[in-house]
């Protein structure tokens, strides 16, 4: 991103990112209401400030075979088929290539036809290569003796034959994606809108922070990397390279865990050796491995509240917390969209009259709404991406997770207790064993999980086990009746680790001069050969710089937590009141900015 490109590189003046969170009742402390309560370390701690700036928080995947993913090609192979685009091998007359690049930029509605009786197999085949070499867009099939070509939009296409894939047993394209202080899911809409394909075609194992510098691999079936070739020049915040084909599609849940590279700045602890004490406090004991406040959204009315009216099976007021006005929405379109609909639930309307590339859920449920009316909810909630309707289920789950672990340590500590859950291999193995007194002695507290309620789990073995159905039973879910013949909305449930130890931490120290430093490299910055603008003899500003690794599903901020003995929100927000002052009246309007800058990079590219 070059320094002339006004979305690719954060202003100097950039604020704290304040987050509106889910309970205004709380909002001294959003992390109570959805149970993060303990702090498993005594240490006193010390205040910084956590994603200051976007570039302070770098996270790579690590795939499930623990290769850490990183962005390092930038180039859009052809996978062995650059001798099919060749004139010289392909059997085709200079005046048919003029008629076959003449359709392609008139986009008519021409037919040609090129006998190829006497050709070989191999001569069609490149045939075919050869006009979808010229024009994506360029349809060519076989009929009655001659290969037909028309112009006709990929997305209309049925999808072409398996002998021009490139490796019939490789269907699968995978790539990595890197993005700026997008969030995934987003992110994998406007990619689709860029390219003019569904975003549910693309499949990815994990969900990546928003705000940060992300990598992560994507898949999608049958799809070249010519598809992709104007993104990374024209959307200045997400890039994709490092192409490849595979067997096949990426999971949820598929990738053993994500790399972190994070800067923790002005912090105001004197001692060097009492914030090393801290991380060695941390690596020593690990953290609990709570759900952390992103898990749970930033709207007013929180994701698991949509995923409590789901497990309730009552559609409508699920329907009414994603459609409701938030006036903390940043996007102004969305807000106003929202406010027009609380206003009137004239779907046809406010659908006439939404800008075509703004894909969000509210969005897709609108429309949903308008396709299935008021007959059939469950059919208009299935217009949402499943991934979405999953994360409020999975989001009501986490919160009481997180209530039963805090009151577990404020009732038992880390004892562990006998007809306690463990796993043998918290990597490798799904199956579960109950603590015994013969075997008690054996278990590490690492090994120790608690269920995430659902239909096909088993519970602990003491007095566990009526915490989470008095839990349930409060919010008149029965904890036996999690199955639900509409698949999408059942629970099977899953164990999670109760206490995390990072194995390898790396850390240092770091002086600098202006709080706009940027001490990281990201991988896209490794690749366009930019260095850090960290002053290291400076001693105006104190911070510290951590490395380490954490298992899928773990979140970062829940170990800054337990180093600085802060709260996740307060972390995210602390700051010195002359800073506060001078940047508290811009916050709004810079955020929406961004908002803004973000889709117009959308529209100029469709």
């Amino acid at each position: 991103m070059d320094s002339n490109d006004k979305t690719s590189t954060e202003t100097i003046d950039e604020p704290v990112r304040k987050r509106m969170r889910t309970d205004n009742s709380s909002v001294t402390n959003p992390e109570e209401t959805v149970g993060i309560t303990q702090f498993l370390s005594n240490h006193e701690g010390f205040d910084g400030i956590i994603k200051y700036r976007y570039s302070d928080f770098l996270v790579n995947e690590i795939s499930s075979d623990g290769v850490v993913i990183h962005l390092t090609d930038l180039s859009c192979p052809d996978f062995g088929q650059n001798k099919s685009n060749l004139t010289t091998n392909v059997p085709l007359s200079d005046e048919v290539i003029d008629r076959l690049k003449a359709l392609s930029q008139t986009h008519g509605k021409d037919l040609i036809s090129i006998p190829v009786d006497d050709l070989t197999k191999e001569q069609r085949t490149s045939i075919h290569h050869f006009v979808r070499s010229i024009n994506i867009n360029l349809k060519s099939e076989l009929v009655n003796g001659s290969i037909q070509v028309t112009y006709q939009p990929i997305a209309t296409q049925v999808r072409r034959a398996t002998e021009q894939w490139p490796d019939k047993s490789k269907p699968y394209l995978k790539f990595v994606l890197y993005k700026e202080n997008r969030d995934t899911m987003d992110t994998i809409q406007n990619l689709g809108a860029c390219v003019n394909m569904n975003a549910s075609l693309f499949q990815y194992a994990g969900i990546k922070d928003k705000r940060g510098k992300t990598c992560q691999e994507i898949t999608i079936h049958k799809v070249l990397p010519s598809k992709f070739k104007n993104i990374n020049q024209r959307i200045p915040s997400l890039k994709v390279g490092n192409f490849q084909l595979c067997e096949s599609p990426l999971r949820l849940g598929q990738l053993q865990g994500n790399r972190f590279e994070i800067f923790i700045r002005n912090i105001t602890i004197e001692s060097d050796e009492n914030i090393k004490s801290c991380v060695n406090n941390f690596i020593e004991k690990g953290f609990i491995n709570y759900f952390g406040l992103q898990r749970f959204g930033s709207r007013t009315l929180a994701t698991q509240t949509v995923g409590k009216y789901l497990l309730q099976h009552n559609w409508s007021q699920a329907i009414d917390a994603i459609l409701a006005y938030d006036e903390t929405i940043t996007q102004n379109w969305l807000r106003q969209l929202l406010n027009q609909w609380n206003k009137t639930h004239d779907i046809k309307t406010i659908l006439d009259g939404t800008i075509p590339y703004r894909r969000s859920i509210e969005v897709d449920l609108l429309r949903g709404l308008q396709k299935h009316d008021q007959t059939n909810l469950i059919g208009a909630l299935s217009s949402i991406p499943r991934n979405t309707r999953l994360l409020y289920l999975h989001a009501y789950q986490s919160m009481i997770w997180n209530k039963i672990v805090s009151k577990r340590l404020n009732t038992y500590g880390t004892e562990i207790l006998v007809g306690d859950l463990y796993m043998n291999d918290i990597h490798n193995d799904s199956n579960v064993s109950f603590v015994t007194e013969t075997n008690r002695n054996d278990i590490k507290l690492e090994q120790i999980v608690l269920p995430l309620p659902g239909y096909d789990i088993k519970y602990p073995l003491n007095d566990i086990h009526s915490w989470y159905r008095d839990l349930l039973n409060e919010d008149g879910i029965k904890i036996d009746q999690m199955k639900y013949q509409v698949k999408d909305y059942s629970l099977p449930g899953n164990y999670r680790q109760f206490i995390v130890r990072t194995g390898q931490v790396d850390y240092r120290i770091v002086h600098y001069d202006n709080m706009n430093d940027d001490p990281l490299q990201s991988d896209y910055d490794r690749l366009m050969n930019r260095d850090n603008n960290l002053q290291l003899e400076s001693k105006k500003y104190k911070g510290l710089i951590l490395v380490f690794s954490l298992p899928k599903s773990s979140y970062a901020t829940m170990a800054l937590r337990e180093i600085l003995h802060r709260n996740e929100s307060t972390l995210q927000t602390h700051h010195k009141e002359e800073q506060l002052s001078s940047t508290k009246e811009t916050i709004t309007n810079q955020d929406e900015e961004e908002e803004e800058e973000q889709e117009q990079e959308i529209e100029d590219v469709v």
